[in-house]
């Protein structure tokens, strides 16, 4: 499963990567059949859902907390501090862990309305959940 992070560098700028998550035998719900796989389990301290209206520009701006997000409806416009954009699509999830900077600015690109999933991380995943 791909997930795009955006980072900080020690500038203050914000910068993409794209990650792959990396996967183990499942085991989250016993006693499910042998077959499916699973990320490491990463501490959360909270969910919200987040509609924004047909036109609507989320100016730059950076994080409050590490948050992962999974978009549930529209075509969303990432732009970074350096100018690097990418389009995320219904299912795609993303990482901001930009907290401090300039941050990032995002837009709905096909003219109507976009609806996100954010998961608010108590920290940033390690190294180790994803691979390059």
């Amino acid at each position: 499963m791909k997930i795009t992070i955006i980072d900080q560098d020690d500038n203050g700028g914000s910068w993409f990567a794209d990650r792959v998550w990396t996967l183990q035998d499942g085991s989250f719900t016993p006693p499910s059949p042998t077959g499916y796989l699973t990320t490491p389990q990463i501490d959360a301290s909270g969910i919200l859902m987040m509609h924004h209206p047909p036109g609507y520009i989320d100016d730059w701006h950076t994080a409050p907390a590490v948050v992962l997000g999974t978009i549930l409806r529209g075509e969303v416009r990432i732009q970074t501090s350096d100018m690097d954009t990418r389009v995320l699509h219904v299912g795609d999830q993303f990482l901001a862990c930009d907290l401090e900077g300039k941050g990032r600015r995002m837009s709905e690109i096909s003219g109507g309305h976009y609806d996100l999933a954010l998961v608010i991380l108590n920290s940033a995943p390690s190294a180790s959940a994803f691979s390059q």
